[in-house]
This record gives C-alpha cells, structure tokens and sequence, in this order.
C-alpha cells in the first residue's frame, strides 16, 4: 500500500510540475487496467493494444491540466476514471471509422421494450466471457452505460445514434446475456437446454 501511495503523490508533484518523466510510471501501472477496458470495446488484441497507446498519447498531451483536490485517495480513482474515458473515447473513435461494419437501427421509435431483469446468478466474469457474442453495437451500448457509467445522452453523442436506440440496444443487449448465460449455464449443469 505505501509503495502505490509513493507512486501516487510521484504523479501528483510530477504533474504539478509538468515532469515528463512521470509518463512512464503512469504507462506501466496502468496499462493492465486500460487493456481490459479495451479489450470490452475491441476484440482483436492488437488493435485493442493500439486502443490503449493511442489513449496514453492523447491522455500525456493533457494530463498536465488534470483537475484534482489534492486527496490522494480521490485522486487515485480520478485519475483512473479519467484515463479509462480517454481509452473508451479512442475505441469509440475505431469504432466510428469502421461505422459500416456496425448494423445501426435508425429508429425505435414506438416500439416497446420490456424491463429486463438479469438473474441474480449472472456474475461479471460470465458477463465479460459472453460479450463478444453480442452484435458490436449492442456491446458497445452495454460496455458504455452498464461498464463506464455513461448516460443514454452521452452514448448518442458518441456513438451518433437517437437516445431511444440506446436505450434499446441496452435492453437488447441484456436480455441477449441473460439469454445466452441461461444456456451456458444449462450446459453446464448438464441440460442440453
């Protein structure tokens, strides 16, 4: 714990001072951490990893001006916080680009969407396994409200969707889990479903 704390007030006073060399510890602790954020918008591992360098390149051009209380418990999930949106951004940038490979509904408009409920034995490592299986629009819309903590509003931004298509790729994309982690979890019990 001390040794992160060190590590955590190095980044502080190398901020504050505009240090370049504080680039490289950031890099490496949280490599890891971006990866996996990644890797939830991103399949391909490589470009997943070419995901997170391009996010450390714009996170490094304006980390400088990173607002923080100076608290180094608060500061530490900021930070991290602030350089996983970075990273979401950038996959959500490849993702645009490659917008054709999406299949997009323009309008829901008047079509009902039942509440989905998960069932309480879904855990985050079954949801994380069972993603990839989703269209990548829906996953993306889960990734970014379920996982990131973004609202229907801003999703639409991004992603240049209505806010009812995200709303209704979310509950797609739920009911989509929970249907293929009934089946997984038939299977696995030994009942072929």
């Amino acid at each position: 714990m001390e040794k992160k704390n060190i590590l955590f007030r190095d980044i502080i006073k190398g901020l504050k001072a505009r240090d370049q060399r504080i680039q490289e510890p950031i890099y490496k602790y949280y490599w890891g951490y971006l990866m996996g954020v990644a890797v939830r918008y991103i399949q391909d591992r490589d470009v997943a990893r070419e995901v997170v360098n391009d996010g450390f390149v714009k996170a490094f051009k304006h980390m400088y001006d990173f607002k923080h209380n100076g608290i180094l418990e608060d500061f530490e999930k900021t930070f991290k916080a602030w350089l996983a949106r970075i990273t979401v951004r950038t996959a959500l940038d490849l993702i645009r680009t490659n917008k054709s490979q999406l299949s997009f509904v323009e309008n829901y408009e008047g079509i009902e969407i039942d509440n989905v409920q998960v069932s309480d034995a879904l855990h985050v490592e079954d949801i994380m396994k069972l993603l990839f299986h989703l269209p990548d629009l829906h996953r993306t819309v889960f990734n970014m409200y379920e996982i990131e903590g973004f609202s229907h509003e801003e999703i639409s931004s991004s992603l240049e969707i209505p806010e009812s298509s995200s709303r209704t790729y979310l509950s797609r994309a739920k009911q989509k889990l929970r249907e293929l982690y009934l089946k997984n979890h038939s299977l696995a019990n030994g009942n072929p479903g």
